[in-house]
């Protein structure tokens, strides 16, 4: 457990109560005030827990933690307060940026068992990070490696989607990035329902009877389904949601959902455009020139991706046996007969390598055409 402590107050008696109480159950730091706090959190890191008094001169205890918490909201922040300050102190307890007030004086077996109690907090807060951004990601990447299998031109699309999504969170500091990750995956996972007979013309958006036309309205009805049955998912479910409501319409609430949405819009149009084989350049101009429909910060954050991705690999043709990890399939990888086996833009792993050793040694001769293209990084 991480036991980093930083104690702000700005009565010098007080810091050596805390010294002298503190020191032999955590590593603890001391600051005077509130801006000597922050540059103490920002210089020395890792902190778990922010204990802090609050009134003090310059930045009292309450705005110094509320700033603490923009740097890093899983730290956990408790505030020491007097009975004239009750009422501000309150104020921000219920907006939710503290996690405990204490009344001044306050006994040190009082304070080191809430120490402890926030301690055990932030861990709960590290272990349900790490299992949703670890574990669960790891799921869904084996679920996206099987599923690339049975539907290789929806879950290809996943695997595209999902790479482009990533990167623009990453390069825009989406907080939380973990979400766009997941609903890359879940936004064409229901289409494993659909018979093999109308894939493709629902994948290419063709012209569709009218029976097709009302299974596919209802596909995001079954996505959220889906969801609700996994506990901890239920942003991603928002997100999906509100892909479909122009940014316009709503006002981000600091959740970053609207953001997430708005990214996995564009990752998914973004896509849909390529695989009609417009040129990149001209599917960017298009999506910055709809600012109604798509975020303007996230078709900027996609226009420098997509140049800094031109310089970091490059197209080559090689023979089927060829490929390896770190490739990338730049055309469809079909059977002689036409069969999918992967689509354009799916990542060479060995999962795929798996399935291609598998279906040549099914066969006297290699099954796949003699060469394929993909793209490869530049070293």
């Amino acid at each position: 457990m991480n036991n980093k402590i930083l104690c702000v107050d700005d009565e010098e008696s007080i810091l050596k109560g805390f010294q002298l109480n503190l020191r032999k159950d955590f590593e603890l730091h001391l600051a005077s005030n509130g801006v000597e706090g922050l540059e103490v959190f920002d210089r020395e890191g890792g902190f778990a827990l922010v204990l802090s008094d609050m009134r003090m001169p310059e930045m009292n205890g309450s705005a110094m933690l509320s700033e603490i918490k923009k740097r890093d909201p899983e730290v956990v922040t408790i505030l020491l307060t007097g009975h004239t300050d009750f009422e501000s102190a309150m104020s921000a307890v219920n907006e939710g940026s503290i996690f405990r007030m204490l009344s001044k004086p306050c006994p040190p077996e009082t304070l080191i068992r809430v120490l402890m109690d926030g301690l055990n907090q932030h861990d709960l807060i590290i272990s349900k990070r790490i299992l949703l951004d670890q574990t669960l990601r790891g799921a869904v990447d084996a679920l996206a490696q099987s599923l690339s299998t049975a539907k290789p031109l929806f879950f290809g699309r996943a695997q595209r989607v999902r790479r482009i999504a990533n990167e623009l969170a990453e390069r825009m500091d989406l907080e939380d990035a973990w979400r766009v990750d997941i609903a890359s995956i879940f936004s064409q996972l229901a289409y494993i329902s659909l018979p093999e007979s109308v894939s493709e013309d629902v994948y290419h958006k063709n012209e569709l009877a009218p029976e097709v036309r009302e299974l596919v309205r209802r596909l995001p009805e079954d996505t959220q389904l889906l969801i609700e049955k996994i506990p901890g998912l239920e942003e991603v479910g928002e997100i999906l949601t509100k892909t479909s409501v122009q940014h316009r319409f709503e006002e981000d609430d600091g959740s970053g959902i609207r953001k997430a949405a708005s990214i996995l819009r564009v990752a998914l149009d973004f896509d849909y455009y390529e695989e009609q084989e417009h040129d990149r350049s001209l599917i960017v101009q298009t999506l910055k020139s709809r600012n109604d429909d798509y975020d303007p910060e996230v078709t900027e954050c996609l226009s420098q991706l997509l140049a800094v991705a031109e310089q970091k690999y490059q197209l080559e043709e090689i023979p089927v046996r060829k490929l390896d990890i770190g490739m990338r399939l730049a055309q469809e990888l079909r059977l002689e007969d036409g069969f999918l086996v992967a689509s354009c833009g799916a990542d060479v792993d060995r999962h795929l390598l798996k399935i291609i050793r598998n279906y040549i040694s099914c066969y006297a001769d290699s099954p796949f055409p003699k060469k394929i293209q993909v793209t490869v990084p530049v070293l």
